[in-house]
């Protein structure tokens, strides 16, 4: 069995991808004391390596939101580089907001990276198709049922313990999914927001155990974030592997 670590920062390099490919997108709710139903939820969608503000406005074919199974509009925030919309929460169990940025293909290519491929580059030398999903999970009314239904992501994270009953201090588990079956990424990464203003560092890491399970502690309140990726193949021409990552954001209280 492999154990947990914690670590007080870590910094990843993702040398194989652009700067703009290697951003982490993620669902930021508007933080309150507490959630209550039909209230109006504001959040946004940040692309960012430093968490939990935004670096890049990602193009507005690329994204998309939905609250319990239907769409949100979205409006680009420029000044703050997000997407933001709204929801108004409903009552009797947990809220799970979650959000998609489609896959874009881009190209390692004698003169760098480059979004695009072979038909629309010279000089391609490899190419990769880089995709991201992101989710929320709140409590409304303190009610927190099904807090680990499935949204439906090809990359999901589900927490097997749940997060919005927990406290600083514990450990909460979590396992994540590929086209709905359980899989065991290399490594984990948690942080909280206010954690560190540095990109790509992370307050937490771990690694799978048993049947794809980790383990996440939780050493400080605020919003949290959980992340994973997944590389698969690609489709055979346009791309060789398509990278996949997905955010879990929830808040942990003192």
């Amino acid at each position: 069995m492999k154990k947990s670590a914690i670590i007080v920062s870590l910094l990843m390099v993702f040398a194989s991808a652009s700067l703009a490919a290697a951003h982490e997108f993620i669902l930021v709710p508007q933080q309150w004391q507490a959630y209550h139903e039909g209230q109006k939820l504001p959040f946004s969608l940040a692309s960012s390596h430093s968490f939990m503000h935004s670096e890049e406005l990602e193009a507005e074919k690329n994204v998309s939101a939905s609250y319990q199974g239907n769409s949100v509009e979205l409006f680009a925030n420029k000044p703050y580089l997000t997407w933001d919309g709204s929801v108004t929460l409903k009552g009797g169990e947990a809220a799970i907001l979650s959000a998609h940025r489609k896959g874009a293909v881009w190209s390692k290519t004698t003169k760098g990276w480059q979004e695009g491929d072979a038909s629309s580059l010279k000089g391609v030398i490899l190419s990769k198709k880089f995709e991201k999903f992101a989710k929320s999970i709140l409590p409304v009314d303190g009610k927190t049922g099904h807090f680990d239904r499935r949204v439906g992501h090809a990359l999901e994270i589900i927490p097997v313990d749940n997060p919005l009953t927990a406290r600083v201090g514990d450990d909460i588990r979590i396992k994540v999914l590929f086209n709905g079956k359980t899989i065991s990424p290399e490594h984990i990464f948690a942080t909280y927001k206010g954690f560190s203003d540095t990109e790509n560092t992370y307050a937490y890491t771990t690694e799978p155990y048993g049947e794809g399970v980790a383990k996440i502690h939780l050493s400080n309140s605020g919003l949290w974030m959980v992340r994973v990726e997944h590389v698969a193949e690609g489709d055979g021409s346009r791309y060789e592997s398509h990278v996949m990552r997905a955010t879990l954001t929830f808040p942990i209280e003192k």
